[in-house]
């Protein structure tokens, strides 16, 4: 019987041996183009975060040693127009003397100080689907803060980035009040983002410390209301706490707003008006009978007339401007945080009786938890800055 050699399953083997190699030898050429795109993308990535950390850094301690503008300027340009005509306000006299009028002069502040202050000094409320900017008398001051910022970025980043940078000042933590100045595009999902805290200008007392002493008879009440809650119905017992600690907030929400007035809504309509008025009596016509309105009656009318978007504001000409917005302000500061914080105090007060009455926690540190939630809505003394970066080739 002859034997008949069958080379198909050996040839077959040899086939699938080859494919391997193949596919071996591609791995190990491809391997390095792999290896290498990924470390490029990574040393990218760590290039462009570092960078934009440098750059944040740099735009808070940068210093800015010459910087002007002009208290009510754009008031100061439309009382002008009105009087003597469209490009009026070119002429080098006009610009001349509002320099010397009304102009203000700031030498070595850092980028950090003039953004503080600029977001504080804007003041603009949210509400009712309505927008309310209180301060218009630092036009000026925002425009050239914001160019002054721009050349900087521009100068230190260069060509490679696209960059949005950002201060939000909110000193009602997460209610739409307060002051924020933007620029650059839009940013996008693969943007390197940084930002950290910066204080305002304004020195205040506003501490944890002068919120205990200012919320003191609703904490002791609270207190008291605790030694009798396995006495009293637990209904009872957390409809008079969570009183006292809305009641605790609302004091907290209405000195707030006196002291962010009396910072920033005083020192800056009210005296720069009344310096700025006196000066332009005898420079620009008004504020006299039969002649175009004043500077003062301008910028009245302006905020004024904002004011009065809102259903909420009520005018009373028998008060000082400041008064009028302190007012509002506090009606709709304790409206806003109380619709930010809705159900958050009903499960503290539940929270704090339940550790009470199990022992778990004591009448004063039941009191100190309190104090630590009314005080952390409160932020008056700094603004969050933040610098998106991303490059323009990737």
């Amino acid at each position: 019987m002859q034997m008949i050699k069958d080379t198909r399953g050996f040839s077959s083997s040899i086939d699938v041996l080859l494919f391997l190699v193949l596919v071996s030898v591609s791995a190990v050429l491809l391997a390095p183009a792999m290896v290498g795109n990924t470390q490029l993308m990574a040393l990218h990535d760590t290039s462009a975060a570092g960078h934009n950390s440098q750059v944040l850094l740099s735009l808070q301690n940068g210093r800015v040693d010459d910087f002007s503008h002009a208290v009510a300027g754009s008031q100061m340009d439309y009382l002008v127009n009105e009087t003597f005509g469209p490009g009026a306000v070119d002429s080098g006299v006009y610009q001349t003397g509002k320099k010397l009028v009304a102009g203000r002069e700031i030498k070595h502040k850092t980028f950090a100080n003039l953004a503080g202050e600029s977001v504080a000094s804007q003041f603009n409320i949210y509400h009712a689907d309505r927008s309310v900017r209180l301060n218009l008398l630092t036009d000026e001051y925002r425009e050239n803060v914001d160019v002054q910022m721009r050349d900087y970025l521009n100068m230190q980043i260069g060509d490679r980035y696209n960059y949005n940078v950002s201060v939000v000042w909110r000193p009602f933590r997460d209610v739409p009040i307060g002051g924020e100045t933007y620029m650059g595009p839009a940013v996008p999902d693969n943007a390197y983002v940084e930002s950290s805290w910066i204080a305002l200008p304004y020195r205040t007392e506003f501490t944890r410390y002068y919120v205990e002493e200012l919320i003191s008879v609703d904490l002791d009440a609270i207190g008291a209301n605790l030694g009798r809650a396995n006495e009293v119905p637990r209904e009872e017992t957390e409809e008079l706490i969570t009183g006292h600690i809305n009641e605790a907030i609302n004091k907290t929400v209405d000195d707030a707003v006196e002291t962010i007035v009396k910072m920033t809504i005083e020192k800056t309509i009210e005296k720069a008006q009344a310096a700025v008025n006196q000066q332009m009596d005898s420079v620009v016509p008004g504020d006299n009978p039969g002649d175009n309105p004043g500077i003062s009656d301008i910028i009245m009318d302006e905020v004024l007339a904002g004011l009065k978007n809102d259903p909420a504001f009520i005018e009373d000409a028998s008060l000082e401007l400041s008064e009028q917005i302190m007012g509002y302000m506090q009606e709709v500061a304790r409206e806003e945080v109380h619709a930010v914080i809705a159900g958050e105090v009903d499960v503290l007060a539940s929270g704090i009786i339940d550790q009470c009455v199990s022992n778990v926690a004591t009448v004063d540190e039941a009191k100190d938890e309190v104090l630590d939630y009314v005080f952390s809505r409160i932020d008056i003394s700094r603004a969050r800055m933040t610098l998106a970066l991303w490059d323009k080739n990737w």
